[in-house]
């Protein structure tokens, strides 16, 4: 069974949206995908998880857990 990953999509609507693999959790939505991807990373660096990024044309960036680093002072 897959672990529960964090995913950043996009949607015309709303903008860029954060949310878990499973379940219907949301944890955000931002206008800027850059903001939206660095409050994923945090996220999923917590929860030692992986990073899904869907891009506007269809493709996916997996980020594994092992790989997510978090600057402990911003």
């Amino acid at each position: 069974m897959e672990r529960t990953a964090i995913h950043v999509t996009h949607h015309k609507d709303v903008g860029w949206t954060i949310k878990q693999s499973f379940g219907n959790k949301c944890f955000g939505s931002f206008r800027k995908r850059e903001y939206a991807e660095a409050y994923a990373r945090a996220l999923a660096h917590r929860g030692k998880v992986d990073l899904i990024v869907h891009q506007t044309d269809g493709k996916q960036a997996r980020v594994p857990a092992s790989d997510l680093t978090y600057p402990v002072f911003l």
